[in-house]
């Protein structure tokens, strides 16, 4: 026969009270406690649910773009239309501009290449994968995480980059060749190709729960804002 008062022990018909011997003795029970959170990523959102997450405004996402591209497009120019005009010999007697009679030839070309989508990646994947956010995003205090909050994986930093300048300029500079080389009428699937860049970057307008842009949705990020608290349940979404 047990005893429920003294767990469970085989009653003890002899026992006077006081304290129980050794083997009845209960370890102490100790109240449980919530494991601390720690910030993590590049703003503090690891493990936060997908849809508490602190989305930044579209407005000020494209923002933050065209700060970017600008930049880009600028310090590009400025550093590779020198080296292609003097090591390629742009407009020089016997260069591709002589000799085809056109502005858009294979020099002009590949410098468009190189200042509108390899730079641009690899101004974009460097910085995100360092930082989580390139210079205009951390002007207008903005990052990229991953869809479930966490810090994006330098595979994804690099993914995204690549699907954001190369992926979306690679149609639009195959029509252009197209256009030039072929047929002029392959100028209307330039526009085409236009007009699809634009809506790729559109799609987060109305994209639901995490207004993620195409290249948003290839290598699942979404873009935060770090204005706002992440545990913060009053904030406006965009």
């Amino acid at each position: 026969m047990s005893d429920p008062y003294r767990g469970g022990q085989p009653y003890n018909p002899h026992w006077q009270g006081g304290s129980p011997p050794g083997q009845w003795q209960r370890p102490p029970q100790t109240q449980w406690q919530p494991p601390a959170h720690h910030g993590g990523g590049y703003g503090g959102y690891d493990h936060v649910p997908a849809g508490g997450l602190p989305l930044a405004p579209i407005v000020r996402r494209a923002g933050a773009r065209l700060m970017d591209n600008a930049l880009v497009a600028v310090f590009g120019f400025a550093l590779v239309l020198p080296i292609a005009w003097g090591v390629i010999g742009l407009d020089a007697p016997g260069s591709d501009t002589r000799t085809e009679g056109g502005v858009w030839n294979w020099p002009i070309i590949i410098t468009l290449f190189v200042v509108l989508a390899v730079l641009p990646f690899l101004y974009e994947a460097v910085q995100l994968a360092l930082w989580g956010h390139t210079l205009g995003k951390r002007m207008l205090g903005m990052s990229v995480v991953r869809d479930d909050g966490e810090p994006m994986t330098m595979t994804q930093a690099v993914w995204r980059a690549a699907v954001n300048n190369i992926g979306y300029q690679l149609g639009l500079f195959l029509f252009l060749i197209l256009a030039v080389k072929v047929w002029e009428y392959f100028a209307y699937g330039l526009l085409l190709v236009s007009i699809g860049m634009v809506m790729a970057y559109l799609w987060a307008i109305w994209d639901e729960p995490l207004h993620q842009a195409v290249h948003d949705r290839f290598a699942q990020t979404v873009v935060v804002d770090d204005r706002v608290d992440p545990e913060d349940d009053q904030y406006d979404a965009p």
